[in-house]
């Protein structure tokens, strides 16, 4: 196994951890560590493959507390427009996606800091248009946990619900933009490495059900906020 990917392996695990404590972060983290290792397309690629792992462990742990209208309605346009923007991934420069996930790491994490929210109107139009501009984020960047986090909290859904819903969401969107992947040659079917992928992804969701961070949860985001601001404009410059 090449350390590159080993490294990513355990990078992986502690994303997954994370994400699977806050609903959200596993892409968002992981695809700037992935760089480090692969070219962009690769990265993004393989960070949706994990995450797609990771999804259907926690989707099948949170099943019960699904909202299905929300999920649905949040799928229904997030499914076709992460197939675009996973699609335009195999034909776009690697320089243009660098800088358009740079642009959206840095937006996001300094919105963020602010300690605004997201506010969404209530109504079917507003969850189908979000689900789409998730999923084409998705597709594009490889990363839009957290725009869909912001998006889902507006409705005050109790925390069950909301990590069941937001990893029902995830699954049908991640599906569409794996598939799309390897149907344009960005993934490979590599039985060895999904089979590493995918355990790390089932022992991260699982020791995220128990893990407690010491550390204030507010003081967490707030220094992974500024790590991926300061990895954004890294990608902005080139």
């Amino acid at each position: 196994m090449a350390p590159g990917f080993l490294i990513f392996l355990i990078a992986a695990f502690g994303a997954e951890v994370v994400a699977t404590v806050a609903g959200f972060g596993s892409s968002t983290i992981l695809v700037p560590v992935a760089t480090f290792f692969f070219d962009i397309k690769t990265a993004i690629a393989l960070v949706g493959l994990f995450h797609f792992f990771g999804v259907a462990v926690d989707g099948v742990i949170w099943r019960k507390y699904i909202n299905w209208r929300i999920g649905i309605l949040f799928s229904v346009l997030g499914v076709l427009t992460s197939f675009l923007g996973a699609y335009l991934v195999a034909y776009l420069p690697p320089q243009i996606i660098l800088r358009l996930l740079g642009i959206f790491l840095v937006a996001y994490s300094v919105f963020s800091l602010t300690g605004r929210e997201i506010k969404l109107p209530k109504n079917d139009l507003a969850i189908i248009g979000a689900g789409g501009l998730v999923g084409f984020l998705a597709g594009l960047v490889g990363t839009a946990g957290a725009l869909r986090t912001a998006f889902l909290s507006t409705f005050k859904l109790s925390k069950n619900q909301f990590l069941g819903t937001s990893f029902a969401i995830a699954f049908f969107v991640d599906l569409t933009r794996v598939l799309t992947y390897l149907g344009s040659g960005i993934l490979e079917l590599n039985w060895g490495i999904w089979a590493a992928v995918l355990t790390v992804a089932i022992l991260g969701s699982l020791l995220g059900q128990k893990v407690v961070f010491k550390l204030p949860q507010k003081t967490f985001y707030h220094l992974v906020n500024l790590a991926l601001v300061l990895a954004g404009i890294k990608f902005i410059l080139g």
